[in-house]
This record gives C-alpha cells, sequence and structure tokens, in this order.
C-alpha cells in the first residue's frame, strides 16, 4: 500500500492519466439473437451508463486457495434499469491475444434483498442480471486461476495473483464508473501489493479504482511476499518479492533498480508517477513482463541474481516493462485505448510499442552504465544477426507482425520463422535506423528521446488520445528536421533490408557480416530424443526446416523420425555430419518415418545461407563521427 508522497493529487492524476483512455458515452445497440427454438432471445446491448449516484464494490475472497478458485462478490447500487449486462474481459491489455477468460467462471448468481434474481447468458462474456428496478443488487461467483504468468490469474496454497481484467467482470456501458475492491486474503496470509490506492477509513485492504480501465490494469499479489522499497526522483517504489530467491547484496540491488529507474525517467524527461510496483515471482520458469499504468509483473527464476547474466538480463527487464510506462500506457497507438475487452484491438504500431522499448530498455542500461559500449554493440549485432538469418523476415512486415500479433506471435509454430518476423526484435532495430537517422539529421542535438517528448507532450497531455500511423511519421519527421517517407515505406511497411552500414557509419561504427560456416548445409535441425533422431528443435520458436533449405526443397517434414542416414542407423556424430560438417554439393539419403508412412529421400547440400554480424568502433573514425557516438549512446 502506498500513501500519497508526492505533488500529484489523486484527481490530477485521474484527470491526467486516465482523461487520455475515456470512451465517448456508450450508447444504446441492439442485437437480435435466437435461441435454440428459433425465437428471439432476449437483445445484447450496450447499455446508457447508469446514474451519477452508481456504485461498485467487489469483494475478492479465497477461502480454499489450495483448489485454485477466487470467490468474487460483486455488490452494484444506482443499477435502475430492468436488467443489467455483465462482461468479462477476453484478453489482458499488453498481451495480445484473446485468451477467453471468461472459460474459468462458475456458479453466478445474482440476488436482491436475499432474493435470487434471474440471469441468463448471453453470448461467451456477457451475462444478463434482470433487476426490474431494484437499484441494488449483488452478484457472486467463482474464478478457476491454476496458470501462474504475468498475464493470467493464479492462487495456490502458497500465495494468489490476481489479474483484475482476467477475474472482475464489469457492467457493460459502465467502464467509467469509480469502484472499490476489497480483498480477504487467505487464512495466514499477511500482505497484500497492489498499485491500487487505500480507501481512508475503511476495512484493511480495500482499495478504489477510477475506472474499469485503471482496475483492469492493476494486479494484486496477496500472501506473505517479502517486500523492499526504494525512492526514484521522490516517487516511491516497491517491489513484492513472491518465492524463494538468492539476493548476494539487497542494497545494491536497489541501489541498481534506483538506477534503471532514474535512467528511464530522463528519458521523457517527466514523471507522471506518485507511486509504483514491482510484483516479481520467482519460478523455475522464470521469465516475462507485463506492463500496466502504475506498476508492471515480471518473472525470475530463484537464481537470477546470483549470476551476472541473470542479473544484467533481469536489470533489462525491467527497464523494458518500467518504459512502457510511457511508451504504451501513456504514448500510444490510438488503437490501444480506451480498450475494447471484447475483441481484438488492432494496430500496425507494436514494433513502436513493443520493439522501441526494447531499444530503450537496451539503451537506459548501457547509459545507467551496467553494459559498455562494445557489449551494447555486441548486443545489437546479436539482434542483427537473429532478424536477417529469419527467413520471415523477407516476407512479413514489421508493420504486418504487429497486425497479426493477435493470431500469430503468442502461437508459434514449426513454420513461424519461415513465414514471418517478430515486431520486438525487427522493431529494435528499426528504433536503432531511426535513432541514427535522426542524431546524423541534426548533427546529435536529437534523437530518439526527442521523438517520445514530443509524441508524451502533444498527444498524451494535450489531445489526450493516442497517435495514428501517419501522425507517428511526422513526429519523427518533426524532430528530425526532414522525412524518412522512403524508410517507412520499404523498411517498416515493407520488407527491403535497411541499411544498417551506412546508419552505423554516422557514428563511426562499422558492420561486418560473415558466413557462419563454410560447409552446406542441410537446412533443418535434428535432434536425438530417447534414441530417436527427430526433425525438431531444442527451443521454442526454433526452425525444424528452414525455407528453400535443402531439407524444405527435399521433402524433409518438422517431426520426421531419420530412420537411415546413408544406408546406416543414424548416430550423433553422423547427424552432426550432415547438418552442417559437409561440403556443399553433397548428396545425402535418408530413410525417413512420416506419420505412419515410411519415406526414402535423396537431398543435396547447398551453402549455409546464415550469416554471424559484427559491429564496432572504426579505428579511423573522424571527430566529428565520435562526437555523434558518444550524444547516441546518451553521454
Amino acid at each position: 500500500m502506498f500513501a500519497t508522497a508526492s505533488a500529484w493529487s489523486r484527481a490530477a492524476l485521474a484527470a491526467g492519466l486516465l482523461a487520455a483512455l475515456q470512451p465517448a458515452a456508450a450508447q444504446t445497440v441492439k442485437t437480435k439473437t435466437k435461441t435454440k427454438g428459433g425465437a428471439p432471445a432476449a437483445a445484447l446491448d450496450t447499455p446508457a451508463a447508469p446514474p451519477g449516484n452508481a456504485s461498485l464494490h467487489y469483494t475478492l475472497a479465497m477461502p480454499a486457495p489450495q483448489t485454485h478458485y477466487f470467490e468474487v462478490q460483486l455488490d452494484l447500487r444506482g443499477f435502475t434499469r430492468e436488467y443489467t449486462d455483465l462482461k468479462m474481459a477476453v484478453w489482458a491489455p499488453g498481451s495480445y491475444l484473446i485468451r477467453e477468460f471468461e472459460r474459468h467462471v462458475e456458479r453466478l448468481q445474482a440476488s436482491a434483498d436475499g432474493q435470487p434474481l434471474r440471469v441468463e447468458k448471453l453470448d461467451k462474456n456477457t451475462w444478463r442480471v434482470y433487476n426490474p428496478r431494484r437499484g441494488s443488487f449483488r452478484v457472486s461467483y467463482g474464478v478457476y486461476a491454476n496458470e501462474l504468468s504475468v498475464r493470467t490469474s493464479y492462487i495456490d496454497a502458497d500465495h494468489g495473483f490476481a489479474l483484475p481484467s482476467s477475474v472482475l467482470m464489469y457492467p457493460a456501458g459502465a467502464k467509467e464508473l469509480p469502484s472499490q475492491v476489497t480483498v480477504q486474503p487467505a487464512a495466514g496470509w499477511a500482505t497484500v501489493s497492489t498499485p491500487l490506492r487505500p480507501v481512508a477509513g475503511m476495512q484493511k485492504f480495500t482499495y478504489q479504482a477510477a475506472n474499469f480501465d485503471e482496475l483492469a490494469d492493476s494486479p494484486i499479489e496477496i500472501g506473505n511476499q517479502k517486500v523492499l522499497s526504494f525512492t526514484t526522483q521522490g516517487t516511491p517504489h516497491q517491489m513484492a518479492m513472491y518465492g524463494p530467491y538468492t539476493l548476494p547484496d539487497e542494497g545494491k540491488f536497489l541501489a541498481d533498480m534506483k538506477r534503471v529507474t532514474e535512467e528511464a525517467q530522463r528519458v521523457v524527461g517527466q514523471n507522471p508517477l506518485d507511486h509504483y510496483v514491482f510484483i516479481v515471482h520467482h519460478t523455475e520458469a522464470g521469465g516475462g513482463g507485463l506492463e500496466h499504468l502504475f506498476s508492471t509483473t515480471l518473472g525470475a527464476r530463484p537464481g537470477t541474481y546470483a549470476s551476472e547474466v541473470g542479473y544484467k538480463n533481469f536489470l533489462r527487464l525491467v527497464a523494458h516493462e518500467y518504459f512502457h510506462l510511457w511508451n504504451v500506457k501513456r504514448i500510444r497507438p490510438i488503437a490501444l485505448g480506451p480498450f475494447d475487452y471484447d475483441k481484438e484491438n488492432y494496430t500496425h504500431m507494436l514494433w513502436v510499442s513493443e520493439g522501441q522499448t526494447e531499444y530503450m530498455a537496451n539503451q537506459i542500461t548501457e547509459r545507467a552504465g551496467f553494459y559498455t559500449p562494445q557489449q551494447y554493440f555486441d548486443h545489437l549485432a546479436t539482434t542483427l544477426t537473429a532478424v536477417e538469418n529469419t527467413p520471415g523476415n523477407k516476407l512479413q512486415a514489421v508493420s504486418e507482425s504487429s497486425f497479426d500479433a493477435w493470431i500469430n506471435y503468442y502461437r508459434p509454430d514449426e513454420n513461424s520463422a519461415n513465414s514471418g518476423i517478430s515486431y520486438y526484435d525487427k522493431g529494435e532495430l528499426v528504433g536503432l535506423m531511426q535513432d541514427l537517422l535522426i542524431v546524423q539529421a541534426t548533427k546529435g542535438e536529437k534523437h530518439l528521446d526527442d521523438v517520445f517528448r514530443l509524441l508524451y507532450e502533444k498527444y498524451y497531455k494535450g489531445l489526450k488520445r493516442g497517435f495514428t500511423d501517419q501522425e507517428y511519421q511526422d513526429a519523427v519527421a518533426q524532430v528530425a528536421g526532414r522525412r524518412f517517407d522512403d524508410f517507412f515505406q520499404n523498411c517498416v511497411y515493407g520488407t527491403r533490408t535497411p541499411d544498417y552500414a551506412t546508419a552505423l557509419g554516422y557514428v563511426g561504427l562499422t558492420l561486418t557480416s560473415a558466413p557462419s560456416s563454410p560447409n552446406g548445409a542441410l537446412g533443418a535441425s535434428i535432434v536425438n530424443r530417447g534414441g530417436h533422431y527427430l526433425v525438431a528443435t531444442a527451443r521454442p520458436g526454433g526452425t525444424p526446416v528452414r525455407r528453400d533449405g535443402a531439407a524444405w526443397t527435399g521433402g524433409l517434414n518438422a517431426g520426421d523420425e531419420i530412420l537411415q542416414l546413408n544406408g546406416a542407423a543414424p548416430t550423433d556424430e553422423a547427424v552432426k555430419q550432415v547438418v552442417n560438417g559437409s561440403p556443399v554439393g553433397t548428396v545425402v539419403k535418408m530413410q525417413v518415418k512420416h506419420g505412419a508412412e515410411t519415406h526414402d529421400l535423396t537431398l543435396t547440400l547447398t551453402a549455409d545461407p546464415l550469416r554471424t554480424y559484427q559491429i564496432q568502433p572504426n579505428p579511423q573514425a573522424t571527430p566529428e563521427q565520435q562526437r555523434l557516438l558518444a550524444k547516441w549512446l546518451g553521454k
């Protein structure tokens, strides 16, 4: 819990932070549906907002946490229509996939004055409660929560994590109503960590939200988690640390968190916060994060902080999710707020929202001194190598990857890398290009930070809305003093490879590349699983069969089992030789099991298309290039 610790009042925050998410007044739109017998059923509508005296109060209980159930009670007052429609969100903002949270709802009942009310389910995530002009009534239901991730809710005998978008319903047409939430921890649990603000004078663990958008964006951790604290620029920050972890030096850790958050705040130069909460889940799965208005949820392994690589990777994750405070939560594409919780919210701009957030996260940790310039260059080279070696990079524009996030990014399959590209990785490289182009065009006076500052001031604070694709390009042009329409058209909305070498040369860096191997390549990954040699990868998202490689053209498929190699049973050494250890033009004969069928294949190894990139300072860099390099690195 937080007390207000800055000059930002609740009213100012609500006006400044949430006005940009303010939708127009709801209008009633009716759609007739039919019952099984063919007769018209109740009309599904979005009713007008209830009177100004309406109120919502949620109670989040967990009397039997070992069963993985949250028990929710919603008290509604001032709802004087014949019926009220209640909705459950089908996705969580920041995670662009329809997750169908409503599938975990059960035992929904409604009552008024102790008498049951009729409830009718209208569609997958809408329940109609008939409360003929009673004004006040209560709804209760259970939510099964047994998937621990940053984007889903979870509860067991050890702790509870409630993501309100996946647990709490809202009245249709009344998203703008403020609400209160009372959390009733399970027996033996003493701590609640949430960015929601406590309500003065109410029972313990009672919080308030300005509207449903804020409520949905405010995760709740319940249990006996350890809470650490630090202050950045006068703003209190808390870290709710759930699960076992090893922290060699707590003081250094908090000092480093302070350095990251301070450096992130310098980018835009305006602090929209008066408090912030990190919820960190330490589990063996670890990893990942999800941003919120005043908080983030992060995943980490128990040993994360004990290794230098793990520790710095965690700080980069912190920088990424924390920078979302500006880029996404306040600076955002116009499609990302106010949210429609019933369906996909499409945008071509996730390469900005996510990819450029990743670019800035790496800039922030380099500026804060956690990485040397050369380590930062090596990271960029690694990302460039990954992107340029992805076959789908030549087929799918990063803008299209953004738009199709809802159907592709969270559902990778064996062909994903052949057909598409990540808007995170490619977006980071687009951010690199834009930054270098701006630095060169302005002689080091401006860089990508200034684009975020302009967008924050003009659209978030001024117009109180998101920006369009064209408005983003216009902002870049305004900062740079020149337009880059050809770059956007061909490298963002098209698949042309950006001229990385020229852009890096502006700041005295050289880009070189070399073939990853001089040998021929099968163009497939083969793993030994219990003595069975399968066409598969050892890591999720890998490419078992590479587009246009020898295996692709010769008929080898993901999931095939190699029965024979050149007339003999396969071995680890023989597989290694075939995959990438033989000369170009080598003919390989295989017998494979494809489903229930056995096939004999003849494959001819082709040149390895993979290349490895390096970025290094040019020893002949001019003083001007060195000056621009320092500006670009934030020195």
